[in-house]
């Protein structure tokens, strides 16, 4: 059941940035910290799902990508992330495919 929504290009930016924080602005890093990751927790504590809107963004840089749901797939297994996110994208099936490609294989930096 979705319990809660984070709708990227409306809740946190149309053009996500680098990995890191240092990197720049609307950094996968600061992505996973102030949203990504609160909203999971709060999904894994209620046994919910989180609906992840991908659409309206300019696009998903591979660093923005692993440093937000591949560092999610490595605290938490790349089966429990899936299991609790659920993703929607009219845009882009790639977009969507890149992304459950990482928290099934992420990059560990």
């Amino acid at each position: 059941m979705i319990i809660d929504e984070i709708n990227i290009a409306n809740d946190f930016s149309d053009t996500p940035g680098a990995r890191y924080k240092k990197d720049g602005p609307f950094s996968g890093e600061e992505f996973l910290e102030k949203h990504l990751r609160p909203k999971f927790i709060n999904g894994l504590k209620e046994n919910g799902e989180i609906l992840i809107v991908l659409d309206n963004v300019w696009g998903y840089p591979s660093s923005f990508v692993s440093g937000s749901f591949g560092k999610l797939s490595i605290e938490y297994s790349s089966e429990t992330v899936l299991k609790h996110l659920k993703f929607k994208s009219i845009d882009s099936r790639t977009r969507l495919e890149k992304i459950i490609y990482e928290i099934n294989n992420p990059t560990r930096k």
